[in-house]
Order: structure tokens, then sequence, then C-alpha cells
């Protein structure tokens, strides 16, 4: 079986895979191993879309880790004996013009100057949920990341839907989940917004006023083997 291995300590667990007989494959592996922590899982997702990872955390962190380092060997042997369950977790994809960025916790539009607030509408469907916003910005997120960055942001966890909660407005306004078969809209009003997704800089984008930024559910998932 064909492997890869994606985080800060990789050569570690390669060399037991490779002592279990897997193969270390970069290219197209049949399972990713994500070692470390929450960010291992998001940065293996970017990497590797839609191939089961399995997600071991390497100290007492990693929230969504699945497995603990003890449980290397133990979850090696259900693989090699092809005795393990799938999950899976939906994930969003934000589109303006040319940009398209994929998350699997959330998308977040933030203030690109700390100085300045930003001003923004938020539609679901066509309909306004939040009119004339001035804050830092609005976090969109999965059920997967909703004890993330959306959680820190006054949002609370929820098993199904898309969340969407502000991120210190002046107005204090509830967080919502909707049907993951929503559309959601952000429309800058004034200042510059940045979009990330994951907290990808590199995929960052823009959106300056005038510009609307759509965010909906992607056609591909998340699998994480259990």
């Amino acid at each position: 079986m064909d492997v890869a291995v994606v985080g800060k300590d990789s050569k570690y667990l390669e060399t037991i895979l490779l002592g279990e007989g897997f193969h270390i494959s970069s290219d197209k592996p049949d399972i990713v191993f994500s070692y470390g922590g929450d960010g291992a899982i998001l940065v293996s997702e970017r990497l590797y879309p839609g191939i089961p990872k399995v997600t071991i955390r390497d100290s007492d962190m990693g929230y969504k880790c699945v497995f603990d380092k003890d449980d290397i060997k133990t979850v090696i042997g259900r693989i090699k004996n092809d005795d393990y369950k799938i999950s899976e977790s939906i994930k969003l994809e934000a589109v303006c013009g040319d940009y398209k960025g994929v998350a699997l916790n959330e998308v977040q539009v933030h203030n690109k100057r700390p100085t300045r607030a930003v001003r923004f509408n938020v539609y679901v469907d066509g309909d306004m949920v939040y009119d004339n916003v001035v804050g830092d910005g609005i976090v969109v997120s999965t059920s997967f990341g909703s004890s993330a960055y959306y959680k820190s942001v006054g949002g609370k966890p929820f098993d199904d839907g898309i969340g969407i909660a502000l991120n210190n407005p002046v107005d204090r306004k509830p967080s919502l989940v909707v049907p993951d078969s929503s559309v959601i809209e952000i429309e800058m009003l004034r200042e510059v917004g940045q979009v990330f997704c994951d907290n990808h800089c590199e995929g960052m984008m823009i959106l300056a006023p005038g510009k609307r930024i759509s965010i909906r559910k992607h056609d591909g998932v998340a699998k994480f083997v259990l």
C-alpha cells in the first residue's frame, strides 16, 4: 500500500511504516498519515484532498486527531487487515471572480488593516441576515471546524450545517447555523478585507469594497480513518 506522511516529524513515522511493509509515496498515496496536531490535518487535506487521513497527535494538543502516538502500531495493524471505518466531513468553497478557495475548517474574511474595521452585509440564499456589520470580519465554518476559530469568535460547536459568526462586531449579534445546502454571500461595503481558507496565507485574496464572495459546500469531502 502506498502512503504519505504529513507533519513536523514525518521521518519518525515513515520509518515505522517502512518497517511494516508500506511504501512511502507523495504521488498518489492510498492513505495519508497526518502526524502532529490539528494544523497537520489542514495541511494534509490541502495537499491530498479526499484521500483518507489517519490523524495522529504527537502531544496533548490536536483535539481533532483521532489517534494518539501510542496508537500507531494498533492503527497500522488495522489498516493492514482492512479493519477500519471511514468518516466524512464536508468542506467549503469560497468563490470571487477567478479566485476559488477550499476549506476544511473555515473561510474567514478579516480586516486587512488592524486599525480599520470593515463594513459588510451577509446574505444566505439571497436573504440578508446581517446588515451593515462593522467589525473585524466574519467566520464561516463547517461542523468539523466549529470547535476551532469559529468558537473563539463566539460561535457554538455544532454537528450539521454551516456556521456563521461575526468577528468582534460593534453591535453584538448571535451566530447562525444554516443548512449545508445554503449559499452564503459576503458583500464588502467599506475598507479592505482579506479572505483566508483554513489560515492558508499563500492562498489569500483581497476583498475590496463593492465586491462579493460566495461560500457554499464544496463538491468534495474530507475522509478520516476511524
